[in-house]
């Protein structure tokens, strides 16, 4: 029975990735959610949230909580073992997700964003 689902998840996959995948409206958005995620922090500094001091304050706590929670990860999981270790691993999670979320929802909303710059005559 598993084979029969792996197989039809396989196919589906290579279907899938044969077609030409549709693109969001706000492909930087989700760039820069996609860059926050995996590294937290970096789709912040991506949106130049870094230019005033509430950006800096958010991004450096994203910081050190990625490093607190490396390192629980580690003493806990070299002390206590298995079960006591997704106290830090669950930090982490909660540090990917925010940071991720909090760069895709403040990234610029697209091409409109370039046009506030240059007043537009009304004639």
């Amino acid at each position: 029975m598993s084979r029969k689902i792996v197989s039809l998840c396989l196919i589906v996959v290579f279907l899938f990735a044969t077609s030409g995948m549709a693109r969001a409206e706000g492909e930087e958005s989700l760039t820069r959610g996609a860059a926050s995620l995996i590294i937290p922090g970096l789709g912040q500094y991506l949106n130049g949230e870094l230019n005033n001091d509430t950006g800096k304050l958010k991004t450096g706590a994203m910081i050190l909580i990625e490093i607190g929670g490396i390192v629980t990860t580690a003493v806990v999981g070299g002390v206590a073992g298995y079960p006591q270790v997704w106290a830090g691993i669950g930090i982490l999670i909660f540090n990917h997700i925010w940071s991720g979320t909090d760069a895709y929802l403040k990234a610029p909303a697209g091409p409109e964003t370039s046009l506030k710059e240059k007043p537009v005559s009304t004639r």
